[in-house]
């Protein structure tokens, strides 16, 4: 499978391909994924792509895969049926259902695998937002791959503002400053992703992700709109989709994500390394940052190192973990619901001063 190693195609992949395949079947990537079908990525050929029957029932332990994905699959009259999905080793996931709407999260949607980077792609204009960022931060840390962010347009002269409150909000995470109008920053970020490394792209619509990957690319490859003359765009991407860069790596573009909320636990604390590492300096190791003397979180609040707004964001969010962790699990839901109405009670009776 040498052929396919600048797709990625590692020993481990390697092992578990000659551990689990038939004969005749081949393995191969999964760069695109439209509606109705798959592009798979194999030896001398990129091929159309359906999913064996039998991976459309979850209940058997099966799944379908996503962009980004290496799998075995079979060809037959010039096209491939996948008929599993080799161990993935990264990906980047979210719930499936907005728990900021109350709307039920009916489990996991895995967005892409594979990949080495999760760049967050924010534009220095009004797309700006701090609780959608602390989100996808968390959701790239927990992928396993290692975030950091990109601040395009900054050939608008807004992006000083932000740079300084990303420092504060995304501790110890590389921020790179790019132009895709003039090309200012590219060829650093492109330096970045070396051959058989994979970078996915997320960020809302309009900050210029397409225009990022027509840059890395050197050419126009991916659609792309201006609708004002700020350079702020509109949603053009539809679909998933796994670029070959010139001289080895890839760039994984996907469609605006507006809201997220991150599926697996792993990752938060990473996204909020300046309250974690206070935490483990207050006096009481079960500190909820209350009103508990010796916490360390709350003095940095009352001296103005971190913003009582961040706290706020890192409890909402662990709450939406321990919700996620708990769920389907008829007693440990019993307990929350009961300890609720126990502090309902409880604060009813407090006399009021």
């Amino acid at each position: 499978m040498d052929d396919i190693d600048h797709l990625g195609w590692s020993p481990a992949l390697a092992r578990a391909f000659a551990e689990t395949a038939e004969p005749g079947q081949i393995a191969g990537r999964i760069i695109a994924h439209h509606r109705g079908h798959y592009e798979l990525a194999c030896t001398g050929a990129t091929l159309r792509a359906q999913c064996a029957g039998r991976m459309h029932h979850h209940d058997a332990g099966y799944g379908l895969p996503v962009v980004g994905d290496f799998v075995i699959a079979r060809i037959e009259a010039g096209a491939a049926t996948i008929d599993a999905i080799l161990p993935r080793r990264t990906k980047f996931a979210r719930a499936v259902g907005d728990l900021t709407r109350h709307d039920v999260a009916r489990g996991e949607q895995i967005i892409a695998a594979n990949i080495d980077y999760v760049f967050i792609v924010t534009g220095a204009d009004a797309d700006f937002s701090v609780r959608r960022l602390e989100r996808l931060l968390g959701a790239a840390f927990g992928s396993g791959a290692v975030p950091l962010i990109v601040v395009t347009k900054t050939d608008l002269g807004l992006a000083a503002p932000m740079i300084v409150q990303l420092a504060l909000e995304a501790p110890g995470v590389a921020v790179h400053q790019v132009s895709n109008r003039t090309g200012e920053g590219i060829p650093a970020l492109r330096a970045l992703i070396g051959p058989g490394q994979t970078a996915l792209l997320v960020g809302s619509s309009g900050v210029g992700k397409s225009s990022l990957v027509n840059r890395l690319l050197g050419y126009e490859r991916q659609a792309t709109s201006i609708t004002d003359d700020n350079g702020r765009g509109r949603h053009t991407t539809t679909s998933r989709d796994l670029f070959l860069l010139d001289g080895g790596g890839m760039i994984l573009d996907t469609p605006g994500i507006r809201a997220i909320t991150q599926w697996q636990p792993e990752g938060l604390d990473d996204a909020f390394t300046d309250i974690t590492v206070l935490a483990a300096q207050c006096r009481f190791s079960d500190c909820r940052h209350e009103a508990e003397p010796g916490c360390a979180v709350r003095e940095a609040i009352e001296d103005g190192r971190i913003e009582a707004r961040r706290l706020a964001d890192y409890v909402k969010l662990n709450r939406e973990m321990a919700y996620l962790e708990r769920r389907g699990d008829k007693r440990a839901e019993a307990a929350v619901k009961r300890q609720w109405r126990e502090q309902t009670r409880a604060n009813r009776r407090r006399p009021i001063s």
